[in-house]
């Protein structure tokens, strides 16, 4: 049940984490998959790996920021935003000049 877990049970995430879930709706299946990207800063340009133009659609970012120092919040907040968005421009820039017919749902 959510919030029992002991607290020696859960890991860090030290790199880029993948998990993935399906769920059945009547006749439709729905697959979600989740990455969670721990290291900080350092390790920010592995975002491009799970940013790709054909499910930029159908993407949320969720960003959680480590409150154990308040004092970075809004820098960090502002820097994962910067990323988030240069990679998202970087890569309808790059659908754009493959295929501007593939921005219609964009």
């Amino acid at each position: 049940m959510f919030g029992e877990t002991a607290k020696e049970e859960l890991t860090e995430t030290t790199a880029l984490d993948f998990k993935f879930g399906i769920k059945q709706r009547e006749d439709k299946s729905v697959k979600l998959n989740v990455y969670e990207l721990g290291g900080g800063r350092v390790l920010a340009n592995l975002l491009q790996t799970v940013f790709y133009g054909s499910a930029l659609t159908s993407t949320a970012i969720v960003l959680c920021i480590d409150l154990s120092k308040p004092g970075n919040s809004i820098d960090s907040i502002l820097f994962w935003i910067k990323m988030i968005r240069d990679i998202t421009l970087a890569i309808v820039s790059e659908m754009k000049e493959r295929d501007p017919s593939s921005l219609l749902g964009v």
